[in-house]
């Protein structure tokens, strides 16, 4: 399909995909807006202590990157998750679907993110995890190699729904849905509108062009409609009527 076919096809049904697009996005903006839940967040940094500070450099490093990589995995365990679960009343399953742990690249660094509906309780729930896994790890290596260095604080600035890129994906998809179902019905549509689907569709030169007649004459049912309709101001048309051989024209107007 050439490119001109391509935006003829649009230019016939721009509205329906402005219309697409305009109802999707305000759908998502009043849905982000009045439906969806307000999501906080709250952060919680651990520090790895290093086992051994007579290592060179390079050594110190990969190990305590491994280290992190390793402690992140302690943070999602049966046993911190229970033990949290058990102080801030909460399921071991929604602890689950809201704690994300994320070691920091390049650093010692482990963050600890939770995400709540309440920011008072994404705190909390921040810090209990943070001290729970700083005692698991004590408990099983037998030394303390965790540290608390940036306790969670609770923050009343949500961090979800962000409304402003719902609306901007709501837009594109809107645009997408709207080009994809105006070529669907272009294709599906096999009918003759116009002079252009004449040689676009039958490939053949086109004779003629009968113009569409609006009457303005109102008639009864069953009533025989004149010989010669009286010409009304719609109607201007110029009647010429040639009789005989003397080639007399008689107009009306």
């Amino acid at each position: 399909m050439e490119l001109q076919e391509l935006w003829r096809v649009i230019r016939k049904r721009l509205g329906m995909i402005v219309l697409i697009a305009v109802v999707a996005t305000v759908t998502s903006g009043l849905l982000s807006k009045f439906v969806l839940s307000k999501q906080y967040a709250a952060t919680a940094t651990l520090f790895v202590i290093p086992q051994n500070s007579t290592q060179d450099l390079l050594t110190s490093m990969a190990t305590g990157q491994k280290l992190v990589d390793t402690y992140a995995q302690f943070v999602l365990s049966r046993a911190v998750l229970t033990r949290v679960a058990e102080s801030e009343g909460v399921s071991v399953a929604q602890l689950t679907k809201m704690i994300i742990a994320t070691p920091d690249i390049n650093t010692d660094l482990l963050t600890i993110t939770v995400k709540s509906s309440s920011p008072a309780m994404a705190a909390n729930i921040a810090n209990a995890v943070a001290r729970s896994t700083v005692t698991e790890v004590t408990s099983v290596q037998g030394q303390k190699n965790l540290e608390v260095v940036n306790p969670a604080l609770s923050s009343n600035i949500p961090v979800a729904p962000k409304a402003a890129i719902n609306v901007a994906i709501a837009l594109v998809l809107g645009l997408l849905v709207g080009g994809g179902l105006a070529f669907l019905l272009e294709y599906m549509d096999d009918s003759i509108h116009s002079e252009d689907d004449v040689k676009r569709v039958l490939d053949l030169p086109l004779l003629t062009v009968i113009p569409t007649i609006d009457s303005t004459d109102n008639f009864r049912p069953g009533q025989k409609r004149p010989a010669n309709p009286p010409l009304t101001k719609q109607r201007r048309q110029r009647t010429i009527r040639g009789q005989g051989t003397s080639g007399r024209i008689e107009g009306r107007l």
